[in-house]
C-alpha cells in the first residue's frame, strides 16, 4: 500500500467532537462501542500486534506505542463500565488548537470552542481571557471529557508554561495558561 505509518484510535462514542451537533443517543452509542466479548477479542488482537510486530512499534510504523495501544482497550472497558475512564497523557490545550470549517477555534477536538476566527484573529483567540482561564483551570486527570477521551496528543519538551504576567505566547510550565504553539 505505500504507507509511510499507520496510526490506531478509539472509536469515541459519547462526545460532541467532529462536528457533531449532540452526543449520540445511547442506542447509537451502543452500535459504536464494543460489547464485552467484542473488547476481549480486541485485548487480544492488541497483545498479539504488539507481540508479533515490535519492529513496526520501535521503527514508528505503528505510530503507537504499547501503552497507548492497550489504552484502547481500556477506553472500552471503561465504556462498558469495567473500569474508571482515565485520561491519557495530554497537552494539547497548550501546543496545538482545532480551527474548524464554521471557523470554531477549540483547544483540543472535545472541549468547547474558545472563539471563532470570524470574530479575532488564531493568536487573540488562544490567549484571550477566556482561553487563558480554561488553560490555567484544566486539570486533565479530573476534568470528565479528558478522562473519555479517545485521543492524546502530548508533544515532550513542549516547552514549560511560565505562569508569570510577563510571560507571552511561546513562553509557557504546565498549570499556566500560555498557549506555546
Amino acid at each position: 500500500m505505500g504507507l509511510n505509518s499507520i496510526s490506531f484510535l478509539a472509536a469515541d462514542v459519547s462526545s460532541t467532537a467532529f462536528n457533531r451537533l449532540s452526543i449520540s443517543p445511547a442506542e447509537r452509542q451502543e452500535k459504536i462501542a464494543l460489547n464485552a466479548i467484542e473488547v476481549e477479542a480486541l485485548d487480544r488482537e492488541i497483545q498479539r500486534l504488539i507481540h508479533e510486530h515490535a519492529g513496526d512499534l520501535t521503527s514508528g510504523f505503528i505510530a503507537e506505542s504499547p501503552d497507548k495501544l492497550n489504552r484502547i482497550v481500556r477506553h472500552f472497558r471503561a465504556c462498558l463500565g469495567q473500569l474508571e475512564p482515565v485520561a491519557p497523557r495530554c497537552n494539547a490545550p497548550w501546543v496545538s488548537a482545532v480551527i474548524e470549517a464554521g471557523g470554531d477555534v477549540r483547544p483540543c477536538f472535545f472541549h468547547r470552542p474558545l472563539g471563532n476566527t470570524r470574530d479575532g484573529g488564531l493568536h487573540e483567540i488562544l490567549n484571550s481571557s477566556q482561553a487563558l482561564q480554561f488553560r490555567k483551570d484544566l486539570d486533565i486527570a479530573t476534568d470528565p471529557i479528558c478522562r473519555r477521551c479517545v485521543c492524546s496528543l502530548y508533544i515532550p519538551n513542549a516547552g514549560t508554561f511560565d505562569t508569570s504576567p510577563t510571560a507571552g505566547v511561546g513562553h509557557a510550565t504546565h498549570g499556566g495558561g500560555e498557549y506555546i504553539g
